[in-house]
């Protein structure tokens, strides 16, 4: 009877079908388990708001000196579109109701709040342990509201940075926000020039800084 003989081409032959398909397998179990960021994001953030003090002229209520605004409570909430890779284009609006005083010749004590209303950008930086870091930059609107006074809209910017981490599913996360406010707003001095066509009275600008850290928790879909 003869005997089946097994050469070393023959055993390479064997395991090489055997191991193809767990080859094959293997990079088709790491692509389903990666789950790819969703385009949109809603965040719901509240923060604490530092900051903001300005000149103002007599008028409105309010006697000539400045103003200062107390540190309090915002909120508001982030629409975020990815754009491409780690950037994405953001719309914000950000809410503080504080009181202002002021140390002009009788003391003032009123209701206020600023109301931002931007749109810029979100730059990611490199993750580090799951947790992606970021920059931010935006343009538009403050609106100054206060009680005893018509409200004022105002041009405003910001800058600022933060990080967040998202689940493994992609779907709902935390966002950390640290931004830079910056509102121009008329000082209360004035200044007069003339020309062939006659004179003109001009408005100084000061100028409102304000702070502003905060949580938010990010839904994406």
């Amino acid at each position: 009877m003869s005997r089946l003989s097994v050469t070393p081409r023959a055993v390479a032959l064997v395991a090489a079908v055997l191991l193809l398909p767990a080859a094959a397998a293997a990079p088709a179990r790491a692509q389903g388990g990666y789950v790819p960021p969703k385009r949109f994001e809603i965040t719901p953030v509240g923060a604490y708001q530092w900051g903001g003090s300005y000149d103002t002229q007599v008028g409105n209520g309010f006697t000539g000196g400045k103003i200062e605004e107390q540190d309090s409570f915002s909120w508001g909430a982030i629409l975020s579109f990815l754009a491409a890779g780690n950037s994405a284009v953001e719309l914000y609006y950000l809410r503080q109701d504080t009181d202002i005083s002021g140390n002009q010749t009788r003391n003032v004590s009123t209701g206020f709040s600023n109301n931002y209303v931007q749109i810029g950008v979100r730059q990611g930086l490199p993750k580090t342990e799951g947790i992606a870091p970021f920059i931010t930059a935006s343009m538009g609107i403050n609106v100054l509201d206060a009680t005893n006074a018509s409200s004022s809209t105002r041009f405003a910017w910001s800058l600022g940075g933060g990080a967040k981490w998202m689940a493994a599913n992609q779907k709902v996360g935390v966002r950390m926000d640290i931004r830079w406010m910056v509102t121009p707003v008329p000082s209360g001095d004035y200044g007069t020039w003339c020309d062939y066509w006659g004179c003109y009275t001009t408005s100084g600008t000061d100028w409102l800084h304000q702070g502003s850290a905060g949580l938010g928790l990010v839904f994406a879909f």
